[in-house]
């Protein structure tokens, strides 16, 4: 997501966790008295904040421009207004952490909406995150589980790193790295682990004659 994404566009009207302003209702009392409908009350309106994995590695600078209703309560007036928020994705962030805002949504009789951005990871390419830890999946051809294999890992900071199986590898087998998976947010000096994790490809079909060496190998 760049800078100065409109993604609020759609608060005018929206529906979903955000609360708006209900009708205003009339009511009469036993005795003709005409009643008031209560105040609306002020919601709290909740959006996703999409980041990459490595904006959580590193941290990383957001502006929002979003659009809010206003209204005046000296002459009842609405009207739309562009509002720039800037947020701060600390390195170690999680999905789920929600960076609050309060009093910038839409403006309502009963005061003004608070705004959440809920973080959510993008899918990446190389890596799945566990907590602190990420996870390298490496696959192998049954050759290579068997009798050994050797690669070479990015890693979230920008490394390589050699791995390597002397065979035979099990499917499944995680080998651990210390301190190299994710920062972690409430002590970024620490990180997590990174896991390079083994899966093995198997042949879909064998001949009769390779069947047949295999049982003598094995």
């Amino acid at each position: 997501m760049g800078d100065d994404a409109d993604i609020f566009s759609q608060f005018s009207g929206s529906s979903g966790s955000r609360g708006g302003r209900s009708a205003q209702k009339e009511s009469y009392g036993g005795a003709g008295t005409r009643k008031r409908a209560p105040t609306p009350e002020v919601t709290t309106v909740e959006r996703p904040l999409p980041v990459t994995l490595e904006e959580l590695y590193k941290g990383a600078h957001k502006k929002m421009k979003i659009k809010r209703k206003t209204y005046d309560a000296r002459t009842g007036k609405r009207s739309v207004e562009d509002k720039i928020l800037d947020m701060e994705v600390k390195p170690g962030y999680k999905a789920g952490t929600k960076i609050k805002f309060k009093g910038v949504g839409d403006q309502e009789e009963g005061g003004t909406q608070d705004l959440h951005f809920i973080i959510t990871e993008k899918d990446h390419p190389l890596f799945r995150r566990e907590g602190d830890n990420l996870i390298a999946p490496v696959e192998l051809d049954l050759k290579e589980a068997l009798t050994g294999w050797r690669r070479t890992i990015p890693t979230i900071d920008g490394n390589q790193l050699p791995v390597s199986g002397g065979g035979p590898t099990a499917p499944g087998y995680r080998e651990v790295f210390p301190e190299r998976g994710m920062p972690k947010s409430k002590k970024p000096s620490e990180r997590g682990d990174m896991i390079v994790e083994v899966k093995v490809k198997f042949p879909t079909s064998l001949t009769a004659a390779q069947k047949t060496r295999l049982k003598e190998i094995l």
